[in-house]
């Protein structure tokens, strides 16, 4: 199962995907309705569900927020 974390541009899913993907995590950049109704403008990092939580503490740690996971 799948789960997309919303980011609140397409600089800083890219720069999240590079840092994800340091740490051994596959993600892909999206956009979809369930992000758009987030923030209109907003990207998405698909990645594993179970990859989540620690995706979401390596982005915290540096610096990128997390707006939503759907």
């Amino acid at each position: 199962m799948y789960k997309a974390l919303v980011l609140s541009s397409v600089t800083y899913a890219q720069k999240a995907q590079r840092i994800l993907a340091s740490a051994g995590i596959r993600s892909t950049i999206m956009r979809s309705a369930a992000v758009r109704a987030v923030k209109g403008c907003a990207y998405g990092l698909r990645l594993q569900a179970e990859q989540v939580d620690q995706a979401v503490e390596l982005l915290t740690a540096q610096s990128i927020s997390v707006l939503a996971i759907v």
